[in-house]
């Protein structure tokens, strides 16, 4: 069993400060039942240190962190095509005069939905605007560039609703089976 002894420090300082930015028309319903791939390699496991509604940085919102080293291969939960890659900024802190500046990657959803991968390393986009993706694929290596306290992927899925869009919660398959992920726990992709 692996230890946790950063959890308490992820606790105290984590926070992420992502400012997503929703494309595409409102109206349309995303599919809410769907399964998502964790977002890192099949064998892989990392800690989930904040989940939903968590009452840090994610207080009201509908985002998890996953705690990853620099580097660390990111893979997409879904297949999609690329609609925002940016991976220009190379600084990063827990500092507001970094807020707004993570790079992410964007991946929008057949349903219309769009999952968002942030803080990755500058230069570590490994696709691009128009791209299409299939799950699994790997996009991006992770870091701790923009208001981040160190590194980890901010991971979050929206979408549209007759009442416009929304965060959308989101299951994933685990060696487990099928979950709602929890913060303080270690998941590993099957």
């Amino acid at each position: 069993m692996k230890s946790i002894p950063l959890l308490a420090l992820v606790i105290l300082f984590s926070s992420c400060g992502v400012q997503h930015r929703f494309a595409g028309k409102e109206g349309a319903a995303a599919d809410t039942s769907y399964i998502y791939t964790l977002p890192y390699p099949k064998g892989v496991s990392h800690l989930l240190i904040q989940g939903y509604n968590s009452k840090l940085s994610h207080r009201g919102r509908i985002m998890l962190d996953f705690k990853m080293d620099k580097g660390s291969s990111i893979t997409a939960a879904r297949a999609g095509a690329v609609i925002r890659a940016v991976d220009s900024f190379s600084k990063g802190g827990f500092n507001k005069k970094y807020l707004g500046k993570a790079n992410q990657i964007v991946i929008k959803h057949a349903d219309g939905s769009q999952a968002a991968y942030a803080h990755i390393q500058k230069g570590g986009a490994l696709v691009r605007v128009g791209d299409s993706v299939r799950t699994g694929q790997p996009i991006a290596k992770s870091g701790s560039v923009g208001y981040s306290a160190f590194p980890h992927l901010h991971f979050v899925v929206w979408g549209p609703t007759p009442r416009g869009r929304v965060q959308l919660p989101t299951r994933f398959y685990t060696k487990k089976g099928v979950q709602y992920l929890r913060p303080g726990r270690w998941y590993k992709a099957p």
